[in-house]
């Protein structure tokens, strides 16, 4: 009699088999993302628990044997195809902040619109409006998040799925930090050279492929990547990559020497009120970046038409997880008064940041030190001085 072992390896073997079957016929019959699946990994399971249907980390294509032995030879191809466009979606680099059951079901259903151009049979259709056909997976998130969204079509439950289990048709693997630039790199370049050999193929692309291809042969930085490069380049770009701490070397620890120059921030908030929602996220992405550098301080200055508060954070003073942000004043505006507030306080900031809509008036000349002016998407930029990035409408992270 087999054992457990014995049973679960040859079912990893017979669908393992039965997946690379599947892929070519999926390279022949939709050359594009028949050829980016070539280039990932296949990787049959028999443990539910870490894969109940499907999964994809960007590189590597879960399955679970049970599930995959249990679907019809067109159902295969679908589910194939739809993690290799959870890859091409670049799905597990776009959580940020939200709410992981929401997202997933948003990014399953951005798929579902996709593959139903290809007239693959799916599975399971998750609840939603035919309407949100052509929007992003943000976008979807925020149609699902409202408290009276109802989905007004429906799909047959089958094969064991479950629209609870990890919040949509299958689980995705989030990843962040520097492993996520490599794998979205990596895939970036995947993307495009599958997209060359289809094209070459077929004479041209379909028109939602080629949409998609085209933003990943002229990526747009997020705000957030903006940022980063903004704050590091005022900073002299030396944060990273310091020589360790030579009193441990001798006792066999590497362990990173910890600069002593202090990074002077500060961050003006336009509290004029369409700045007020945009203020939680984009505190966060400059807390966490500030902290980066390890010794720090921001001063944050709310300001409509004059100062109305004034409050400073640091390494040794982060600001708390919890903090619930309060709009000050709300009156007229002008840019001018952070400016005097840092002049009069001796203040000798390395970086400026000016989070606000733009209406408002700005000092004739540029301050002594460099002014990043962060505008709300219909925003424009109050002065010829300072770098300008602005934040696009709805849920999108680009600029």
């Amino acid at each position: 009699m087999k054992t457990d072992a014995e049973k679960d390896a040859k079912a990893v073997a017979t669908v393992m088999k039965g997946l690379e079957q599947d892929r070519m016929k999926l390279l022949n019959r939709q050359p594009f993302i028949g050829a980016v699946l070539m280039h990932l990994e296949l990787a049959p399971t028999t443990d539910a628990t870490l894969c109940p249907t499907a999964m994809t980390d960007g590189l590597t294509v879960y399955v679970n044997c049970k599930f995959y032995a249990g679907l019809d030879a067109e159902e295969r191809l679908f589910v194939l195809a739809h993690e290799t466009w959870h890859c091409v979606m670049l799905h597990f680099a776009r959580l940020q902040s939200r709410d992981r059951a929401y997202f997933n079901v948003a990014a399953d259903l951005e798929i579902h619109f996709i593959l139903s151009k290809e007239n693959m049979k799916e599975p399971f259709v998750l609840p939603h409006d035919p309407e949100w056909d052509g929007l992003s997976a943000e976008e979807i998130y925020e149609k699902l998040r409202k408290p009276d969204h109802a989905g007004t079509s429906g799909g047959r439950r089958s094969k064991g799925i479950s629209a609870s289990d990890g919040g949509g048709f299958d689980r995705h693997v989030y990843r962040s930090g520097a492993d996520d630039e490599k794998t979205v790199e990596k895939l970036r370049r995947i993307v495009i050279h599958s997209a060359q050999l289809a094209e070459r193929r077929q004479g041209s692309l379909p028109a939602h492929v080629s949409a998609v291809v085209e933003k990943l042969r002229k990526p747009e930085l997020n705000w957030k990547e903006l940022l980063k490069q903004f704050v590091t380049s005022c900073y002299g770009g030396s944060r990273r990559w310091l020589p360790p701490a030579r009193r441990y070397v001798g006792m066999g620890l590497y362990l990173q020497s910890r600069r002593s120059e202090r990074l002077e921030a500060v961050l003006a908030v336009d509290t004029s009120g369409s700045t007020m929602n945009d203020l939680p996220q984009f505190f966060a992405e400059l807390s966490g970046l500030l902290r980066s550098f390890g010794n720090y301080e921001l001063t944050v200055i709310h300001c409509d038409c004059e100062v109305q508060h004034a409050e400073t954070f640091s390494d040794a003073r982060p600001l708390p997880r919890d903090r619930k942000w309060t709009s000050f004043g709300n009156g007229g505006t002008s840019f001018v008064p952070p400016f005097e507030y840092v002049k009069t306080h001796g203040l000798r900031p390395q970086v400026f940041i000016y989070l606000t809509d733009g209406c408002g008036e700005a000092p004739e000349t540029s301050p002594p030190y460099p002014v990043l002016w962060v505008l709300t998407h219909d925003g424009e930029a109050p002065a010829k001085w300072g770098r300008c990035i602005k934040l696009k409408d709805g849920t999108d992270d680009k600029i």
